[in-house]
């Protein structure tokens, strides 16, 4: 009986640390996927100087922290830009997509809820947000492209 009591510790302790190692690397590979997606929203920013609308997909899966700081370096790179960044999650069955309207954009009627909401039906999922920030997420993974040409035509309109 002692033994087995003295084998249950060691396997509670074992399980304990191999979820340490799990956590650890799932830890891990987030902050990658959002260094990633950071990068490419430099990248973005870079190639779209001189555009006032960022659209794009990036890879961060299930990850909207990822998308949020993405987010965040448009506002810091590119002030005058509104931008949504769409990511797909093949594991959740979850597409995201979040935006952010400079306040020269609200200005001139584009408000990011407004916008998100446009993207929204395709999506087939719900969303909201307030006029400089917004998200929605929604099941219909295979809308990527018809989503992002609706966001496109319903930014130029208001910002034309």
């Amino acid at each position: 009986l002692k033994y087995l009591i003295g084998k249950k510790d060691e396997l509670r302790t074992t399980l304990k640390n191999l979820k340490k190692q799990l956590d650890d690397k799932e830890r891990a590979t987030r902050a990658e996927t959002i260094n990633q997606v950071i990068e490419k929203a430099k990248e973005l920013c870079l190639e779209e100087r001189n555009s006032n609308i960022i659209i794009a997909e990036l890879k961060a899966y299930g990850n909207t922290k990822a998308l949020d700081g993405a987010l965040k370096q448009v506002k810091q790179l590119c002030p005058n830009a509104a931008a949504m960044f769409f990511s797909v999650d093949d594991e959740t069955n979850k597409i995201y997509c979040l935006a952010a309207v400079p306040k020269s954009a609200v200005d001139k009627g584009l408000l990011a809820s407004e916008w998100v909401q446009a993207v929204v039906p395709v999506m087939k999922g719900k969303g909201g947000g307030k006029a400089e920030s917004a998200q929605a997420s929604g099941s219909n993974l295979k809308c990527l492209q018809e989503a992002k040409k609706i966001a496109r035509d319903y930014a130029t309109s208001k910002l034309a």
